[in-house]
């Protein structure tokens, strides 16, 4: 079978708080509402005009679901006909006023409903023209009704006093529009602003997530945090050794000579774990950030902390003269913004220690085949001093696969350790919290922001879950190798279409096989899109001489053949991938030219099929077993092809 799908992204405006759809769906609802009582209304007071008000609610709700439908189904159209719907509904509250000559008091409040319903739901400013609408189809009522156009109980019901009952109700409309369009509009202003600062917050991590550069993060934070909340000058100070560094400053001119130690104020924020707000700073107890900031004015001084724990540094932003107060939201979402930059930052520097400690572990394994290579020349004259020499490197060979193995294992075990600790404790409590927001909502329906925290909370769930597939794929051993990679792409939002095909695999491998195989295009496939750039990858599994086969193939930018030879900083997982493979006894063969995509081979016996592996240890149902070693060097070779492709050999 082969599978196909193309990922692409959705955007939305930050500033807008309810689409034309949903606004359509609400304003049903109060149609409906508006109606079935108004029908109960005429009903129960026996009115003469029982028909005509019943016709005209009927025309008015096939009206509303046809402009409903309308809306649903997107285009040019559907805000005008939004728009339109909504004069439809004053047309209707005066037929039905003007029929019953607005005898029940209750029906002479609909207008009343309306207005405040549609302001709320859509803006003040359509309520305020909508009560308008309702002011001129009133007084046409009345003038109607006056001049004998109208007949019925209207035109009974206009006197002597109707100037004053007409002003008296138009007077009540007015003020119920203005009383909600100044609720509604501050309301609106600051459910905007809290969206646009979280719309911020979420650009800011996306940015991190992109260009986790250890040296990129405090910039980014800084930039950030000056354009979406007006902070005039900021710096940024931090470091995973004890004193503290300048990593970013925003307002003022590059320092040249900053002073070594911690401020008391960036202290106190570590150990309350709170933020500090300073209406001046004070040079006798915060000599750095009165150097840095001089005559500040206004300063909030937010911790830089690693799990609320250890302090990783501060970041001190000043709001200035302008601005003597600060709201609470301002200085929660500031903390926000600092705690995933720290989260980022943190993760950053343990990136570098990491890369750095794995490049003087490949150089050390460069220097051991050297040192290979330079026994193999003397092996003539030194023969038996060489054969002890060989004796013990592959020992420590046997002790490196063997080390590597439980490495793996390890990890493995690791993996679903966690998902188990997962999906048991965070997971259970995200359900349970999702089942009481539901019974709030059911007890609570006037309580918007429940929607919102149900659909939050439903993708955080869909998140955990799809974590746990990716800790421990559950599905490897229910469905086999091909589903699991096709779950795998399906729900990792790849850049790349992608495509699968094991229509030749007649028998599934063990699990143990297609655990190796999973992590091997796993790896694959963050290289095909971090570093390669492609816009489609295909898969391919088939049965071949007594194991498993599978091809990786994709369209980007390929690589030099010498790449291939010495892993490049950021290409650390091909050596992984023929490590894994190794491991279990197989081999990997990558081809690639630059503009001509890469192909990747990995091959894996069945454990059956190869009697010459010995297990020697079993844990958690978990075989590790030992390969014999490739060549006399205990080191896989790595040739060079003509045509300049580059070729892995290391068939076990």
């Amino acid at each position: 079978m082969i599978l196909r799908r193309a990922h692409r992204g959705l955007s939305a405006d930050p500033a807008e708080l309810l689409s034309i759809t949903e606004r359509s769906r609400y304003l049903s609802g109060l149609r409906l509402g508006l109606a079935g009582v108004i029908t109960f209304i005429v009903l129960e007071s026996g009115s003469e005009a029982a028909v005509a008000v019943s016709t005209a609610t009927a025309a008015f709700l096939a009206l509303s679901f046809l402009a409903a439908g309308i809306v649903r189904g997107g285009g040019r159209a559907a805000v005008p006909v939004l728009q339109g719907s909504l004069l439809v509904d004053g047309l209707y509250l005066a037929t039905v006023i003007a029929q019953t000559g607005g005898a029940a008091e209750a029906i002479q409040l609909m207008p009343y409903v309306h207005v405040v319903g549609v302001t709320l739901l859509c803006s003040y400013r359509t309520g305020l023209k909508l009560a308008l609408w309702h002011t001129l189809l009133l007084l046409l009522v009345i003038e109607s009704g006056r001049s004998g156009v109208l007949h019925g109980r209207m035109a009974a019901g206009i006197g002597a006093n109707v100037e004053d009952a007409a002003t008296l109700t138009i007077a009540g409309l007015w003020v119920f529009a203005l009383g909600t369009a100044l609720f509604s509009a501050a309301s609106e202003r600051q459910l905007r602003r809290q969206k646009h600062d979280l719309s911020r917050l979420s650009a800011m991590v996306a940015r991190v997530d992109t260009d986790p550069e250890a040296a990129d993060i405090p910039d980014v934070l800084l930039e950030e945090l000056c354009s979406t909340f007006g902070f005039e000058r900021g710096v940024v100070l931090a470091s995973p050794h004890d004193d503290l560094d300048l990593l970013a400053w925003a307002g003022i001119e590059s320092p040249t000579d900053v002073d070594v130690g911690i401020d008391r104020s960036v202290s106190r924020a570590w150990e309350e774990r709170a933020s500090q707000l300073l209406r001046v700073i004070d040079p006798d107890t915060d000599p750095r950030l009165a150097s840095l900031l001089p005559e500040a004015k206004n300063v909030l001084v937010v911790p830089l902390l690693r799990g609320r724990r250890q302090g990783l540094g501060a970041v001190v932003v000043e709001r200035g003269t302008g601005h003597p107060t600060m709201r609470r939201w301002v200085i929660a979402m500031v903390e926000q913004f600092a705690e995933h930059a720290a989260l980022a930052l943190h993760n950053a520097w343990l990136t570098e220690e990491r890369e750095s400690q794995l490049r003087t572990i490949q150089g050390l394994e460069q220097q051991l085949r050297a040192h290979n290579e330079e026994l193999e020349a003397k092996v003539a004259e030194r023969t038996e001093e060489l054969r002890h020499v060989i004796r013990d490197l592959e020992e420590i060979d046997e002790q490196r696969q063997r080390l590597l193995e439980h490495v793996v294992r390890a990890a493995e075990e690791e993996r679903t350790r966690i998902a188990h600790d997962i999906h048991d404790d965070p997971v259970q409590k995200m359900v349970a919290l999702k089942m009481r927001l539901e019974l709030l909502r059911k007890q609570h329906p006037d309580l918007s922001d429940v929607d919102e925290s149900l659909e939050v909370m439903g993708l955080t769930i869909k998140s955990m879950r799809t974590l746990l597939f990716d800790l421990s794929p559950p599905t490897l051993e229910e469905e086999g190798l091909g589903s699991a990679l096709t779950y795998l792409l399906e729900n990792s939002n790849s850049s790349f279409e992608w495509s699968i095909d094991d229509d030749e695999m007649d028998e599934e491998p063990s699990v143990r096989t297609s655990l190796i195989l999973y992590r091997i295009a796993q790896e694959a496939f963050a290289n095909a899109r971090k570093h390669a750039k492609a816009k489609h990858v295909r898969l391919i599994l088939d049965r071949r001489d007594g194991g498993t086969l599978m091809q990786i193939v994709d369209d980007g930018v390929g690589f030099k053949p010498q790449d291939a030879v010495v892993a490049a900083p950021g290409h650390l997982g091909l050596a992984a991938i023929r490590e894994r493979a190794e491991m279990a006894g197989g081999w990997t063969k990558l081809w690639s030219l630059l503009g001509q995509g890469t192909t990747l081979d990995v091959w894996l016996p069945d454990e059956e099929a190869d009697p010459s592996r010995i297990a020697i240890e079993d844990l958690g149902g978990m075989v590790a077993e030992v390969v014999p070693l490739p060549d006399r060097s205990g080191v896989p070779s790595i040739e060079t092809a003509v045509h300049s492709h580059a070729r892995w050999s290391g068939e076990g």
